[in-house]
């Protein structure tokens, strides 16, 4: 995979800011990030998977949706994710459809190294950017 994410300066929260070739590279990228946040995602191994589906009347909502499912299969379901796979449909009348799944493995505090509590996704400052052969999604969580 040729995209990453990189963590932005922000005095009181987390930015995570992800790239990929395609948008649903960057989405997945995105997700890593997410996970690496709360977590020290080369630690998880992926031993289980489960199916994520998230929805969007356009992109910045659908990459929210998503995002906010992996936070709650993390902190609801006590599950840490480290690999992702997803595609993005656009439905009749402009709606978003992702379709995905990730692996991962129950949560395990004393191997998984437990960084920081992440209080929720957020739409400030929320970018998702198409330009030719790059997609760059950006996100806010609130600590």
């Amino acid at each position: 995979m040729a995209g990453g994410y990189r963590f932005l300066d922000h005095m009181t929260d987390a930015v995570v800011e992800a790239h990929g070739s395609t948008l649903e590279e960057a989405f997945v990228q995105g997700a890593r990030g997410l996970v690496d946040t709360m977590v020290d995602l080369d630690t998880v191994r992926p031993v289980m998977e489960v199916k994520i589906e998230a929805e969007g009347h356009d992109l910045e909502s659908l990459l929210f949706d998503w995002l906010d499912r992996v936070m709650l299969l993390m902190v609801a379901d006590g599950i840490v994710l480290s690999e992702f796979s997803v595609k993005i449909q656009k439905l009749d009348g402009g709606n978003y459809l992702l379709k995905g799944a990730a692996k991962g493995e129950k949560i395990d505090l004393a191997r998984h190294r437990y960084k920081v509590e992440i209080k929720a996704i957020t739409y400030h400052e929320m970018l998702v950017r198409q330009e030719k052969g790059r997609v760059t999604i950006r996100f806010l969580m609130d600590l």
